[in-house]
């Protein structure tokens, strides 16, 4: 019995332990809209751990989410963004990314 709640513990660790994708810095330099759909792309940026399922590394958001103000802001003032976040998945759109967060930087600098 001690072996199967060691190997339970074992898979549910390795279950829940997820890697966080995300690109930091640079611009949002492309903005595209299909059906309820925002996706966008990051360009200056350094990616790390993107899911195999952004090919284009692109990310998305729905359009009634609370990052899509964000996005758009970002986009048609040229603001630099500190981090974006995403969930590993490419449930909104299937080469683009689904965003957990999205950090748009002041004037003087992301923390």
């Amino acid at each position: 019995m001690k072996i199967f709640y060691s190997l339970l513990i074992v898979f549910l660790m390795s279950i829940s332990v997820s890697a966080d994708a995300n690109t930091v810095g640079g611009k949002v330099i492309q903005v595209v809209s299909i059906d309820d759909v925002i996706i966008f792309k990051i360009g200056g940026g350094t990616d790390t751990n993107r899911p195999a399922c952004a090919t284009t590394l692109r990310y998305s958001v729905h359009k009634d989410s609370s990052h899509a103000p964000l996005v758009l802001t970002a986009f048609a003032t040229g603001k630099d963004v500190g981090t974006i976040g995403g969930l590993g998945t490419c449930a909104l759109w299937g080469n683009s990314e689904d965003t957990r967060y999205f950090q748009i930087c002041p004037a003087t600098g992301c923390l």
